[in-house]
């Protein structure tokens, strides 16, 4: 019956026309495969000959799934009888189709991780396999066993199977002792005929070897010399393992075509990487290749480091895989004309040469930065790599020149024992032997920038892959720069600009108009006079990535260049946006130089060009003149005096473009602007920022604040007719007149005015100056509060801008804070919208040191929290408003950040001053458990700010007793909650930041009344919340042992303590100065340990969670656990 009804609703899920009736049998289908009686029902059905291929798949893989998560529902007399029926099963299906076969051998695999060693005889898993297919012809037996090597060793870290963490280190153990028997076993399968055959053993070859997992070599070639019978005859093992036939198979393989080729290809990967040792200490200062030990050992930020005991071995593969070079140079020259046939010329196997290429470069970085001539070839091989057509292949290669300029700039260290003197020599020496190959690098890519005459043509994404192309042939120039050295890698790139020889004039105007208007051409200008700008626009592109290496002030060359940029034809748009993305680069350079006095005059030429450029037709360059005036402004401010009446014209000017452009700002309600409305109002905000930087740095400290007011009083006017033209305030809710559109609809320009302001308090350097704007803004700004209190969005960037004056004010804005602190908790009653709570976080951060503002940051703090929090009373509130949870807890970080004293004083006369840490530890004992990444993450580190010892520590003797008034009875609660977080309420990604705050609790209650120094950390009462939570853990999801082990960690880490904390304040975040922690690693290992212990499987988590949690959180987490997929 069970099984007619499973074929019944596999026919409805696979040919049934009825979607809904498709969606029902893929419920039930999902549902019954977590059931016990799977096991049965799918067994029966792979055992039924008649069986259709869809049951087959889909029974094998139930039977996949329930072996990898269902194990433990499997009494252990059951273990021998399924183990026999999968061998069984998957002998009958080595014909059969290869679909099945693959989900038996994973589930065979599975249970190889579950059963014990001892359960699969003296031999290991791999020879009991072995000796089960050993009596079956070589037809039936070699695909299976296969197969099944291929999958056992990329199963062992396969966190789909649900297995004790402790079980699964051991079959990792397991495997790797079997690494001989496999290598033996795969030996034997080299005899077998047939090409399918040999890829399946290098396949399965390079499995093994990636089991490995930076092993040193010997380990491997110690175990197949020991199932070689090598081991014990004097003979080192390193040596038969690059003797190994399954070596010479893979690089005989590297000869072949098609699938034997590209597993041949893994397989030597896998092998190079046997070859080095991670865990060898550096010699830096040595120069030896052969000495196993050289320059950037792997042990610190350098390359790994060759073992001495695999010479052998790479003397064997370097060689083969340099012999590829010709076969590489075939398929590059035929990969640029499109052939797709023939014997060398596919692009995947070309791509599986590239990779040989690169892995021999990446992973013998030790020898090669030695500098010698025996390390030509594999840099040549490298560079025919960069000049392959296909820019996939060409990139392989980038990682390998990134690693090499660090080593070459940064690498060469001998940790004293040579002069630093010798170290610069052998530094140059090793620059001066790869600057060839660098500059050659720098040819082959400076060409691949440039963009076809068929651009405008690509899609979307083809165009955002071409740009993504040219980024990364940026930083590859950005490496070559830094060996090369500015000069040199500036000459090369200058090459192709200076090819074109100088410009044609610049056509007419109608002609130039109608140039610029079809976006230029590629045969010539609208006069006739050609000029390629495609060509121009790649040189300069490749000029501006290397501008971090520009730090010569008054370089001669990049003067000269940049003194050409005014006189590029100006009809091609793209051109133009390059030449002020290059000027906005070279900003920093130019201020340098202009300190040196060099480039003065340059200045107000470039400057010119941007604001030039920012009014060509069609819009194209504008945001990247408008970036370029933004450096120029941002770094060259200081010398722009001269220019900025200019600049202030342009401020006004832009400021009647884009959102102004069709605001409604007039006396008379109609736009003001006869401007064109092709300008963003990003780009409009960027030039607003850029005046205001300069007009702060170039301003005489006298005239500062009348150049405030010019800035300031224009973008105000906006606002104010702005805000006239919005109307008297809408009727409030249930007058019977239905409510308006939020006024961020029906005025979409009002927000981007808002923001305007925001940039000129955000730009201003000036404290006092940005002080006396807020107080001139203040009006205007509460009275969009209150007009715009319906309305979020606008709400949001009204109290961002506000929060701007603040931040740039400082203590500057102490005149407006009575103000503040009467209207905020106003406005947040009428809106509630949670960034009130940062515009005060930013007054506890400027004034929470004062303690002169005490009372009135109390009365705001306790005010503004005990709101937010009021309605914050289920997680189904907090999970609503994810916001007002993360706002809440940043604004107690902030608190415990710079004034802890405001939380933790004690009760006043009037009784209110513990309102606002009630409420926020009411609200942290349900947001602990909240789903939302960032206010899950705020809450948590409100706890572990908390109870840090450095928080106590910056407070009255009186905190700590308002603390343990308030905590202690909620501790144990808190405790049982994060334990729950740990063993799955959560996901996995947050156990650290868990572990912490609940190391925290438990230490907190350690230090309470009576717990003095030579408190016994095994009798504390912290420790006695933790065995207390730990105690209802059923025993499916932990034992006993389980949780001592985590008590035990426990222990440990409060006997090491907390580190010493210094006496810094808060940040943002509230850290501090970053001490104060229980952060002890051990810890935080073995919350990660019992976490996965918990989490193997859906059994056990549930039930852990289940013990832990309340029972209406329990079913909320649970909902969350299913929408998100757990």
């Amino acid at each position: 019956m069970a099984a007619s009804q499973l074929l019944a609703a596999l026919n409805a899920l696979y040919h049934h026309d009825d979607p809904k009736m498709k969606d029902e049998a893929d419920r039930w289908l999902e549902q019954w495969q977590q059931s016990v009686d799977a096991w049965s029902v799918a067994d029966g059905v792979l055992h039924d000959p008649s069986s259709s291929m869809e049951a087959q798949y889909f029974c094998a893989q139930t039977l996949r799934t329930k072996v990898q998560r269902d194990f433990e529902e499997l009494p252990q007399e059951a273990v021998d009888s399924l183990r026999d029926s999968l061998l069984q099963l998957l002998i009958h299906f080595s014909k059969g189709a290869p679909p099945v076969r693959t989900q038996l051998c994973l589930a065979l695999a599975a249970l190889a991780v579950h059963v014990p060693a001892e359960r699969w005889g003296e031999g290991g898993v791999v020879r009991w396999f072995a000796v089960k297919f050993s009596p079956l012809p070589p037809d039936l037996a070699l695909p299976c066993m296969l197969e099944l090597l291929t999958v056992l060793p990329q199963e062992v870290h396969s966190y789909k199977i649900a297995v004790r963490p402790e079980r699964r280190r051991a079959f990792s153990g397991e495997l790797q002792a079997n690494t001989g028997a496999a290598f033996e076993i795969l030996t034997s399968c080299l005899s077998q005929p047939g090409e399918r055959t040999r890829t399946q053993v290098l396949e399965a070859f390079g499995s093994w070897l990636k089991l490995n997992e930076g092993r040193p070599l010997p380990s491997i070639a110690a175990a197949a010399a020991a199932a070689s019978g090598s081991a014990g005859t004097g003979e080192d093992a390193a040596s038969v393992l690059a003797r190994h036939r399954l070596v010479e198979a893979s690089l005989e393989g590297l000869q072949s075509t098609g699938e034997t080729f590209h597993a041949a290809v893994d397989a030597i990967c896998e092998v190079i990487w046997t070859t080095v040792d991670f865990n060898i200490p550096s010699s830096a200062g040595s120069s030896d290749p052969s000495s196993g030990s050289p320059n950037g050992g792997g042990s610190g930020n350098g390359p790994p480091t060759l073992s001495r005991a695999a010479l052998p071995l790479v003397q064997a593969i370097v060689p083969a895989i340099m012999g590829l070079r010709g076969r590489f140079s075939v398929a590059a020259g035929r990969g640029g004309s499109g052939a797709r046939e023939g014997e060398f010329d596919d692009e995947d196997s070309a791509k599986g040469m590239a990779r040989l290429f690169c892995e021999v470069g990446e992973a013998y970085m030790s020898l090669i930065i030695e500098a010698v001539p025996a390390v030509r070839a594999p840099v040549e091989a490298l560079l025919e790599v960069v000049a392959y057509p296909d820019f996939g292949i060409c990139s392989m290669s980038f990682n390998f020149w990134h690693r090499l300029s660090r080593q070459l700039v940064n690498g060469l260290s001998s940790g004293g024992t040579n002069s630093s003197a010798d170290e610069a020599a052998e530094r140059e020496r090793r620059r001066q032997f790869f600057q060839p190959a660098f500059e050659r690098l720098v040819q082959l890519i400076r060409g691949r920038v440039r963009e076809n005459e068929s651009y405008a043509t690509l899609s979307k994404d083809e165009k955002h892959e071409f740009r993504s192309s040219r980024d990364e042939v940026g930083d590859t120039l950005d490496d070559a720069a830094a060996v090369l050295g500015f000069s040199r890698c500036l000459s090369l790139l200058v090459e192709p600009l200076a090819a074109l020889g100088a410009p044609p004039p610049p056509p007419p105007p109608p002609q130039q108009g109608r140039a610029a208007a079809n976006g230029g051409s590629a045969s010539g200008d609208a006069s006739g006079r050609g000029y390629d700008w495609r060509t121009a626009e790649a040189a300069l592109f490749c000029i501006k990535s290397i501008h971090r290496h520009a730090t010569s002030p008054g370089d001669a060359s990049l003067q000269q260049l940049l003194e050409v940029l005014p006189g590029l034809p100006r009809e091609f748009p793209q051109l133009q946006a390059t030449v002020c993305s290059t000027i906005a680069r070279y900003g920093r350079w130019l201020e340098r130089s202009m300190q040196a006095g060099y480039c003065r005059p340059l200045l107000q030429r470039l400057l010119g060009l941007a604001v030039a450029d920012l009014e060509l037709p069609n819009g194209y360059c504008q945001p990247a003149a408008a970036s370029a005036i933004r450096h120029l402004c941002e770094e060259c401010g200081a010398f722009m005096g001269s220019c900025l009446q200019d600049l202030l014209g342009l401020y006004n000017k832009v400021l009647r473009m884009g959102a102004a452009a069709g605001a409604p700002l007039g006396a008379n309600g109609t736009s003001t602007t006869e401007q064109s409305l092709l300008m963003q109002e990003e780009d409009v905000e960027l030039i607003i920022a850029a005046v205001c930087q300069a007009v702060s740095q170039a301003a005489p400290p006298d005239q500062r604040s009348q150049a405030g007011v010019a800035l300031l009083m224009p973008v105000l006017q906006q606002l104010r007719d702005a805000l006239t033209a919005l109307g008297p305030s809408p009727p409030p809710p249930g007058s019977g007149v239905p409510p308006p559109a939020p006024v961020a609809t029906s005025n979409p320009h009002l927000n981007p005015l808002v923001d305007r302001l925001a940039e000129v308090f955000g730009r201003t350097a000036d404290s006092e100056v940005v002080a006396q704007m807020l107080m001139a803004s203040w009006p205007v700004l509460d009275a969009l509060m209150l007009r715009c209190a319906g309305c979020p969005k606008t709400t949001e960037h009204v109290l961002r801008t506000l929060r701007y004056g603040i931040k740039g004010a400082g203590r500057s804005a102490a005149q407006l804070l009575p103000t503040l602190l009467e209207v905020l908790p106003a406005r947040f009653t009428a809106t509630r919208h949670s960034a009130f709570l940062f515009i005060v976080s930013e007054l506890v951060k400027f004034f929470g040191d004062d303690t002169s503002h005490d009372n009135t940051l109390s009365l705001i703090l306790a005010g503004l929290i005990t709101e937010a929090g009021r309605p914050l009373t289920s997680l189904a509130t907090l999970t609503s408003s994810p916001d007002m949870v993360d706002d809440l807890f940043l604004l107690g970080l902030r608190a415990l950040g710079y004034a802890p004293r405001l939380l933790l004083a004690p009760p006043g006369p009037l009784g209110t001053e513990c309102r606002a840490l009630v409420t926020l530890l009411d609200v942290a004992m349900i947001g602990c458990v909240i789903q939302h990444r960032e206010a899950n993450g705020s809450v948590l580190s409100f706890i572990a700010r908390l109870t840090a010892p450095v928080t106590l520590a910056r407070c009255p003797a009186a905190a700590a007793d308002v603390l343990r008034l308030h905590l202690l009875p909620r501790a144990p609660i808190f405790v049982r909650l994060l334990l729950s977080c740990i063993a799955g309420s959560l996901p996995p990604g947050r156990v650290g930041i868990v572990s912490a705050a609940l190391i925290g609790l438990v230490a907190f209650g350690a230090t309470g009344p009576g717990a003095g120094a030579g408190t016994d950390m095994a009798s504390s009462q912290g420790l006695g919340w933790l065995t207390a939570a730990l105690q209802v853990v059923p025993e499916v999801a932990a034992t006993s042992s389980d949780k001592q082990a985590l008590l035990g960690a426990a222990t440990a880490a409060l006997r090491a303590g907390p580190p010493v904390s210094g006496s810094g304040e808060g940040d943002m975040m509230g850290n501090g100065d970053g001490g104060g922690y229980y952060d002890d690693s051990g810890w935080e290992a073995a919350c990660q340990e019992f976490a996965d212990l918990c989490r193997r499987n859906k059994r056990a988590r549930q039930a852990a969670q289940a013990a832990l949690l309340p029972q209406e959180l329990a079913a909320a987490v649970d909902n969350g656990e299913r929408r998100r997929g757990g």
